[in-house]
């Protein structure tokens, strides 16, 4: 067992695939109830089902991020049916509008991040917020946010194709989350709240399939290509690892950061990228 936290209870937004579902999984697995929470009905309820095969207890709750009624709505909703809610993972986020790259200043770019923000930072916030209250009066609570190496700064990838990406808000909305986390962690510490940030690196989910066929749209040298076997190129090019990382390994790093044995680490953003990222 990685950590105990049997007889607690989390709730994971965006937990219905990819990294989210990996999450949910894995506190499942080391004794937690959990709740996912998302605006994806069919995988919060697949979620589900998996984490019941665990024998753990587990609902679904519809939720839209960029809603404060929704975000109430859901969050009271497990508080109510667990009794106590002990983890916050948000996860929930996006890294463009379908069908809006976002890249160049001579794009239509300012819906994609106006949405993006929204999402990713605001989303963040608006969850927290709910369950603060909660956290505080219990004098207990751990929230996981998930931020991204891209937070930090961009990766060259080489000469653009096109305009360059001066208006990408995926990598400062994520710069965001990190400052938040911060700023969460120095002023709830105090109430026994811990606050960390997660910066999972290459994982093959929806979120880099997009990306990826995105990009193969706009560059005529990978037309025909398969997008997974793009992916593990950049992945073999980028990562000193050489290989990419997995929902599970992901979850492995939250279930510890959400258990007890982690009591001391608070304000922290912990890359997982295979060292992607040094720092």
């Amino acid at each position: 067992m990685i950590a105990d936290l049997t007889g607690k209870t989390a709730l994971v937004t965006g937990g219905g695939q990819g990294i989210g579902l990996g999450i949910a999984l894995k506190l499942a697995e080391q004794g937690a109830d959990v709740a996912i929470a998302d605006i994806n009905n069919e995988g919060a309820n697949a979620a589900v089902a998996e984490i019941k095969a665990l024998d753990r207890v587990s609902f679904a709750v519809n939720i839209d991020v960029t809603d404060n009624e929704s975000v109430a709505d859901a969050i009271g909703h497990v508080i109510a049916k667990f009794g106590h809610l002990d983890i916050l993972i948000n996860n929930a986020g996006i890294g463009r509008v379908e069908g809006k790259a976002g890249g160049g200043l001579n794009e239509d770019w300012e819906e994609n991040w106006n949405t993006v923000m929204d999402i990713n930072v605001q989303g963040v916030m608006r969850c927290t917020k709910a369950v603060v209250g909660h956290f505080m009066e219990r004098k207990y609570g751990k929230i996981i946010n998930t931020a991204s190496g891209a937070g930090r700064g961009p990766i060259w990838w080489g000469p653009p194709s096109g305009a360059p990406g001066y208006a990408n808000a995926y990598g400062p909305s994520k710069a965001a989350v990190i400052n938040y986390t911060q700023y969460c962690a120095s002023t709830l510490g105090p109430h026994n709240i811990n606050v960390n940030a997660i910066c999972p690196g290459r994982v093959w989910t929806a979120f880099h399939d997009v990306a990826i066929s995105e990009r193969m749209r706009s560059d005529p040298s990978l037309a025909g290509s398969d997008p997974h076997n793009v992916f593990n190129e950049d992945v073999a090019n980028l990562i000193p690892l050489a290989r990419s990382q997995t929902p599970e390994e992901i979850g492995i790093l939250v279930a510890f950061l959400v258990s007890d044995d982690a009591s001391s680490i608070t304000g922290q953003s912990i890359h997982i990228d295979g060292g992607q990222r040094m720092a």
